[in-house]
């Protein structure tokens, strides 16, 4: 059995039960939670509608790592509904078998879309979709993707904001500026675990939900139930005694049974008629309102009384003694100590003067007086028996028994009993002080304390000062026995006018009485029939309030029970063994890889509510925030490098998007990040990119390149146009990136697009044309760079091509025709031109004639650049030397 089952035994079954869902759960869901929830009260006794079925753990059930789940593939995503402002009916494809970057510049509604994969992947920051902000009741987003799982067929979803997703989603994870600033700013979930880890992580999170279910329980339980109840009842009636206990501060071993209370509660004829009878009696005069009056004032009084003859006890002058007492013992044990170190020191028994030697040679001189070996006062002397052995005394054992005795009878030792005992008698002197609590104090006038504000604020007052009285005595008894200091003493001002108070209640009671007598043994008879049958009146409510707090109660030991600490330390132990190695090797092997290991950082980790954390924190004498040292690109490549190595942890075969991530990133740094995506795409895991950066851009189809085997890369293009934002476009570049074969294709289909017609004067003529010829000019500056230039020298490139310098070959006709294309691609392009120039716009066959200029000096050069390099050839090696025949 391993680590998980070894931990479950002993357990109930209800925990197994839950690490059986954990296991097979892709996360905590409100359903488990629930089910926990329920078998957790049912195992405290809280009432359930049916006992649950607790199914046994095994670990065979933990989801597998690698498993069909983790090779799931994103196709496509789209189209997206009401997402942001991007065009409807579009659809963004995803290659899966190698990387997929996507290009789109700022405000072309790429962002749409990285949101939208954010949204569908594993994502540490918090993050929800939204609509149209400028339209008013726009519909919940809806976006539309197709999954591929294993080797079954794509399965198309359409997923609605605020709903599930599916559980393949989980294994997906993303990239952006957001979540790279968890990386950098504190500790960072380790999200991707070893299925016995992330078993528990799961569990750890259902454990805090089904908790959160029965705090709420228990919450609205106090709530119904943390009313004053028993204001209507005397405190010295049966029923008055046991419904003072329904409160919160009750425990659940504390609190009245149902039976107790409804014994309490019997009513019936007789004792109606008694309590007629009885009330009959009490019922003349003023005796009623008397006897209100007193039943307060000598509540009120004894409270009161006992407060005050407390004081003393707890005055400066007992404290003092109270210092004296301790400064003693002190002492008496300084004394003792060292007369023990003499004494005892030098026999071979290193615990010798030891409280257990010290009973034990007690009882054995008890024995010898007992015996008649030796008196209990007398000394040893030679030749008497020893009182263990039986055997005669010599010197030597005379000696010892009488330095024994010595010690046992020492002064010093005498002293520190003396000095214990006077504190003992002090404690418990200070423990029978006949103090009330607070809540007693409140109680005294509940019923009165409405009607007469006075005397509401007199007894609140009265019992704060009380409660602290309490503490204080508790401070005294702890400074006796050597656990904390002494404190300032309480104001007990308060006391003292309570008391007054009950004097005058006790007053305005004699005058009442003087009017006429009552029968105190009739009044309590009246009292106690009275309370019966006001519970009975109430009986029902009583116990449900009864009930409820207990249920309360055993809500409140569901929550202990469902801690997260076990979890926690079970968690880090098994991430000790399984990932932290792993997760610390591959974080370190990335930052060198990115080039940022010049940065002192250290490995740091812990467990909390059975989540599992991880942290490159800078290994600073003190702690130090990372964002406040390191630079913007070196906080970007550590989220990089972290991430990466996140994604691993598990060997998870998910996919890989990410969203700008080279931001703040230098040209050399930028490379590293291309090259290391490029070939995390080799090893067959699924990278999407979304960028805006044209030089990252070409950096990752470069790297594709140079790969050895090659990385198949899928280039799409996101755009904006008057149609709308965010149009798709599939195995497609942006212009600036597309080489001359590319744009002499896009040319041909702008010509093929012109449709037949079209005036020569109209204005969607001048406008198509306008934009083939700026088009056709670009293409130029293009062609001198890739066919007349071989490429020695490109834009967003960062090497200089020596050896294409042998296909360079241009002469005088070369530069003519490039000149006067040049001239005319730009007359008929954005340049604006003076009014007293007039030029034609071009007709169709016009821009057609201008293409195939383009390409005949296109194929043309290539020839004659094929022939240069040929030919110069021959100047990389010395000539051939003659040989003599």
């Amino acid at each position: 059995m391993g680590k998980l089952g070894d931990w479950l035994a002993g357990q109930s079954a209800w925990v197994g039960d839950a690490l059986h869902r954990a296991a097979l759960a892709d996360g905590p869901t409100a359903e488990d939670a629930t089910a926990i929830a329920i078998r957790v009260q049912a195992a405290h006794g809280i009432a359930v509608e049916e006992q649950p079925e607790c199914k046994a753990f095994d670990e065979a059930c933990l989801v597998p790592n690698g498993g069909a789940a983790d090779h799931a593939l994103l196709c496509s995503i789209g189209p997206l509904d009401h997402v942001d402002r991007l065009a409807p009916g579009q659809e963004l494809k995803f290659a899966l078998d190698g990387l997929t970057i996507i290009f789109g510049e700022n405000g072309s509604g790429k962002s749409g879309y990285a949101r939208a994969a954010r949204r569908l992947c594993t994502s540490r920051t918090p993050f929800t979709l939204q609509g149209n902000v400028y339209k008013e009741n726009e519909a919940a987003p809806t976006v539309g993707f197709t999954i591929k799982t294993g080797d079954a067929d794509p399965v198309a979803h359409q997923w609605v904001e605020g709903t599930a997703l599916p559980g393949a989603c989980a294994h997906m994870t993303f990239l952006d500026t957001a979540n790279a600033r968890t990386y950098v700013e504190d500790k960072t979930e380790i999200l991707f675990l070893p299925p016995e880890v992330r078993c528990l992580t799961t569990l750890g999170q259902l454990y805090g939900l089904a908790a959160q279910q029965c705090q709420t329980a228990s919450d609205a339980l106090t709530t119904a139930h943390s009313g004053a109840v028993g204001g209507q009842f005397f405190l010295t009636t049966t029923a008055g005694a046991l419904v003072t206990k329904l409160t919160t501060a009750t425990a659940l071993a504390d609190l009245p049974s149902a039976d107790a209370l409804r014994a309490a509660a019997a009513w019936d004829d007789n004792a109606a008629a008694q309590l007629a009878d009885v009330r009959l009696q009490l019922a003349q005069g003023p005796a009623a309102q008397a006897r209100t009056l007193r039943r307060l004032g000598d509540v009120a009084k004894l409270i009161a009384d006992k407060g005050i003859a407390a004081i003393p006890s707890l005055g400066q002058a007992e404290i003092d003694k109270d210092v004296e007492l301790v400064r003693k013992r002190a002492d008496a044990r300084v004394a003792a100590d060292a007369f023990a170190a003499e004494q005892v020191g030098r026999f071979p028994i290193a615990t010798t003067g030891s409280d257990t030697w010290r009973q034990l040679f007690r009882l054995a001189r008890q024995f010898a007086a007992e015996a008649g070996l030796v008196p209990e006062d007398g000394a040893f002397e030679i030749d008497d028996l020893c009182m263990l052995c039986q055997r005669p005394l010599d010197a030597e054992a005379r000696d010892r028994f009488a330095a024994f005795d010595a010690y046992i009878e020492a002064e010093a030792a005498a002293a520190v009993g003396a000095a214990n005992d006077a504190i003992a008698t002090r404690v418990a002197a200070l423990r029978a002080l006949d103090l009330v609590t607070a809540e007693q104090a409140l109680q005294t006038v509940a019923e009165h304390r409405a009607s007469d504000e006075a005397l509401r604020a007199i007894v609140e007052r009265a019992a704060d000062a009380i409660g602290a009285l309490n503490e204080h005595r508790q401070r005294l008894i702890d400074h006796l026995e050597g656990r904390s200091a002494l404190s300032d003493r309480p104001e007990i001002a308060a006391i003292v006018t309570l008391s007054r108070a009950a004097d005058d209640l006790l007053a305005r009671a004699v005058t009442l009485e003087q009017e006429g007598g009552v029968d105190p043994a009739a009044t309590a008879v009246e009292q106690e029939l009275r309370d019966r049958e006001t519970l009975a009146g109430c009986i029902e409510m009583i116990i449900t309030r009864r009930d409820g707090l207990a249920d309360r109660q055993r809500y409140l030991a569901c929550v202990a029970a469902l801690g997260t600490r076990p979890i926690s330390i079970l968690a880090s132990s098994l991430r000790g063994e399984l990932v932290t190695p792993e997760l610390r090797g591959r974080i370190e092997r990335e930052i060198t890889g990115l080039g940022i290991d010049h940065v002192p950082l250290r490995f740091t980790e812990q467990s909390a509510s059975g989540k599992s954390f991880f942290e490159m924190a800078l290994a600073s004498v003190g702690r130090a925030k990372k964002a406040a040292v390191l630079s913007e690109g070196e906080q970007r490549a550590l989220a990089i490098a972290c991430f990466l190595a996140d994604a691993h942890v598990s060997e998870s075969k998910g996919a890989i998007i990410v969203d700008d991530p080279v931001t703040s990133l230098d040209h050399q740094r930028i490379r590293r990040v291309a090259n290391r995506f490029v070939a995390e795409a080799g090893r067959r895991r699924q990278v999407i990119i979304f960028t805006h950066n044209l030089l990252f851009y070409q950096e990752v189809l470069r790297a594709c390149a140079d790969r050895h085997p090659q990385v198949p890369a899928l280039p799409c293009l996101i755009q904006h146009s008057a149609d709308g934002f965010g149009l798709a476009s599939i195995n497609d570049q942006p212009w600036i990136a597309k080489k001359v074969r590319e744009r002499e294709r896009a040319l041909e289909e702008q010509l093929k697009s012109i449709p037949d017609g079209l005036a020569s004067d109209s204005e969607e003529l001048r406008r198509r044309a306008k934009q083939f010829y700026t088009d056709l000019r670009e293409t130029w500056e293009r062609a001198v760079e890739e066919v007349v230039l071989g490429g020695v020298v490109e834009r967003f490139g960062s090497d200089v091509k020596t050896q294409s310098l042998k296909m360079v070959d241009i002469d005088d006709n070369d530069y003519r025709t490039i000149f006067f294309a040049m001239k005319r691609a730009s007359e008929r392009s954005g340049h604006d031109q003076a009014n007293a120039k007039q030029i034609d716009a071009p007709d169709n066959k016009q821009m057609e004639s201008d293409l195939l200029e383009l390409r005949g000096f296109i194929a043309t050069h290539k020839k004659k650049g094929q022939a240069a390099s040929e030919r110069r050839k021959n100047l990389e090696q010395p000539p051939k030397a003659e040989v003599a025949r």
